[in-house]
């Protein structure tokens, strides 16, 4: 589960019932005055998901009983993390952030949540099914977010992205909870499966839950005409149900030698999901948003974008100098922020950089051919070329775990590439940089 999701610990049933009194019919009391619901029965489900979405964000919302009802921790997951990925890949502070949901269902959930948590949001939500769009439209406009959520209905054979809808608008991002199922039969098998295993009830009409081919095919879908639009939109991201699923998809986006992608997962409970992310930019995201650690799932995962490299000194102040050192050495280097050393230890659970340093390079300086040429460019164009750098990464120092071998003052610099076309420059900065670095602190 996210880090900033309030719902790591069950509720108190009996508090949120008091603030959402349709929830008490619901209650099951427990040992100790306590209650629980029974998260198999439908109604139950719809109850809590209400009474989460209006004590926890204001938000009145109706389910129809023959439409999914949104588990609000999981789609919760899905917003922050994306919340993140903006945050970390964001060129500079935006006034308005720009989505779209894919099949956004009767309750408009993502949208809706997505609104409330960030005043600069701003949504198209699309639609095949007529009754789940009247019940979207209502849950919009019930809530006052008319002017921010465009409510879209499609055809269902018809384009997934619609973005030729939109042709002035630029997306930030697409997001997706497709079909899960090929066909009604794996429904019911599924159903079956999980009779006797502690799982919430599925609820959800069929046009929500069976697509043909699965969500794999629905998703290979978005990858086909995300291909041809390219750049109109930032970042490309759906929710996948299935392991196998997301195999297929990240087979599909190396087919199509899309190589800046993600993998990353949620976890509600005994429920797992994953979310695939691609782009056709050259801003990139860090390991911790673009990568999972599950070793089954390796292989599935791109390439590092985070490189870390131990040092022997305990002194952050040191090193930092000799990063920056390192950096100012070399022409067409700009170092764009940095933060000094912090001098007093994290507070308990935090994991915060103690230097962080943003440099950007306009041009390869560092590699052996570039070292012999003459240094013939001025710094001071260097500094008016900083829009047009060739790569761009960030240098955080952090204290190493013990676990890396080394004791709990060791330090170590996480170099992270942040943007550029070629991995190879950045890994040569890297290798460059540190072996400087360690050489000044010998």
């Amino acid at each position: 589960m996210h880090p900033r999701n309030p719902y790591h610990n069950p509720p108190d049933f009996n508090v949120l019932a008091e603030a959402y009194p349709p929830l008490k019919a619901c209650l099951i009391p427990t040992h100790g005055g306590n209650a629980t619901i029974d998260f198999k029965d439908e109604a139950s489900q719809r109850r809590l998901t209400e009474a989460l979405l209006k004590r926890d964000f204001d938000l009145v919302v109706d389910i129809p009983d023959d439409r999914l009802c949104p588990p609000v921790p999981n789609r919760l997951n899905y917003i922050l993390w994306l919340q993140d990925v903006l945050g970390e890949t964001g060129e500079e502070p935006r006034s308005d952030v720009r989505g779209m949901d894919i099949g956004t269902g009767a309750s408009a959930i993502y949208p809706l949540l997505a609104c409330r948590l960030d005043p600069r949001c701003h949504f198209v939500a699309t639609e095949v099914d007529e009754r789940s769009y009247a019940h979207a439209l209502h849950n919009i406009t019930q809530n006052g977010l008319e002017d921010r959520i465009q409510l879209v209905r499609v055809p269902k054979d018809g384009s997934v992205l619609q973005l030729s809808l939109f042709p002035d608008f630029t997306f930030d991002f697409t997001m997706c909870n497709p079909p899960f199922y090929t066909s009604k039969a794996e429904v019911d098998a599924s159903a079956e499966a999980k009779l006797y295993k502690p799982n919430a009830v599925c609820t959800g009409g069929d046009v929500e839950m069976i697509t043909l081919g699965g969500e794999s095919a629905f998703v290979k879908r978005m990858v086909d005409e995300s291909l041809e639009i390219r750049g109109r939109c930032r970042w490309y991201t759906s929710m996948l149900g299935k392991l196998s699923s997301v195999a297929e998809v990240i087979q599909y986006l190396r087919q199509h030698e899309i190589d800046n992608y993600g993998v990353t997962e949620f976890v509600q409970g005994y429920t797992r999901r994953w979310a695939v992310i691609w782009s056709f930019g050259y801003i990139h995201l860090p390991d911790s948003l673009a990568r999972i650690g599950n070793p089954t799932v390796q292989h599935l995962m791109p390439p590092r974008n985070t490189l870390r490299q131990p040092f022997s000194t305990t002194d952050p102040s040191r090193l930092s100098d000799a990063l920056q050192a390192a950096v100012e050495n070399l022409d067409g280097v700009i170092i764009m922020n940095s933060t000094l050393p912090q001098r007093a230890a994290p507070s308990a659970g935090e994991d915060l950089p103690l230097a962080d340093m943003v440099v950007a390079a306009t041009r390869n300086s560092w590699s052996r051919a570039a070292r012999r040429k003459t240094k013939s460019t001025a710094s001071a164009m260097d500094v008016a070329d900083v829009d047009n750098v060739v790569m761009r990464c960030r240098l955080q120092i952090r204290r190493m775990d013990r676990g890396e071998g080394g004791n709990e003052d060791r330090l170590a610099v996480d170099a992270t590439w942040v943007e550029g076309k070629e991995r190879t420059l950045f890994e040569s900065f890297v290798s460059h940089v540190m072996r400087k670095a360690t050489s000044s602190l010998a």
